[in-house]
C-alpha cells in the first residue's frame, strides 16, 4: 500500500490541545453558549477561540495557581474528568472568577458527559437561581451553584442548577480551564 505524501492541510482550524475533550465537543459548547440547537454549528463556523488557561495535571491543583492563570480572563469553560470513569463534566461562566462571592447571570450552566468520548450522552444544565450562579473566592476552584471544588475536594447538590447526573462526592482525575473569546482565529482549543 502506498501512502500519500502531499496531503491537503486539514480544514479543522482548532488545534485541539486537550487531554479530556475531543474536536466533537466544541460545536456542543458553542451551541449551549448561544443556546441554540446543536446542530446548528460544526467545526468550520463556530463562532468563539477557546484558548487553554488551566491544566491540573501541568500547572498544579491548588486555588493559588487557578486563579492565578483565570482571574482576570473573562468568560471561561471548564471541563473535569471523573476519576476512575468516562464521565466529563463541567462549566461556563460567562463572567470572570476574581472576587469574593456570589455572581449573578443568567447565561451560566454546567454540563455532562456521561461518557465523554460519547456526545450523544451529553447534558447541560442553565442556572435556577440567576444570584448564585457562580460563586469566587480565593480557596475555591471552579465552582458553579452547588458544583463546586474547595480544597481539591469536589462535590454536588441539587439547587442552583437543576440535577444532569452528576454525582453528590468525586474525586477529578485532571481538570482544563479555557478562555472563550468572541474573535475566532486560526486558534487552538
Amino acid at each position: 500500500m502506498k501512502f500519500k505524501t502531499n496531503l491537503p492541510p486539514s480544514r479543522n482550524r482548532y488545534h485541539l490541545d486537550s487531554t479530556l475533550i475531543e474536536s466533537k465537543h466544541v460545536p456542543i459548547f458553542a451551541s449551549w453558549i448561544e443556546r441554540k440547537d446543536s446542530s446548528h454549528y460544526n467545526m468550520k463556523n463556530i463562532p468563539y477561540d477557546f484558548k487553554l488557561l488551566y491544566r491540573s495535571n501541568r500547572d498544579g491543583t491548588d486555588t493559588k495557581t487557578f486563579h492565578k492563570n483565570c482571574d482576570n480572563k473573562g468568560a471561561t469553560i471548564w471541563v473535569a474528568k471523573i476519576k476512575n470513569s468516562t464521565q466529563i463534566i463541567g462549566g461556563y461562566n460567562p463572567l470572570d472568577w476574581n472576587g469574593n462571592g456570589w455572581k449573578t447571570t443568567g447565561d451560566s450552566f454546567i454540563f455532562n458527559f456521561t461518557d465523554g468520548k460519547n456526545i450523544s450522552t451529553s447534558k447541560v444544565s442553565y442556572v435556577n437561581y440567576r444570584e448564585y450562579a457562580v460563586f469566587c473566592h480565593d480557596t475555591y476552584g471552579p465552582t458553579m451553584g452547588n458544583l463546586h471544588c474547595h480544597q481539591n475536594k469536589w462535590s454536588n447538590s441539587d439547587g442552583n442548577y437543576p440535577n444532569i447526573g452528576i454525582p453528590e462526592n468525586f474525586i477529578v482525575e485532571n481538570y482544563e480551564k479555557r478562555q472563550q473569546t468572541n474573535e475566532p482565529t486560526s486558534g487552538s482549543f
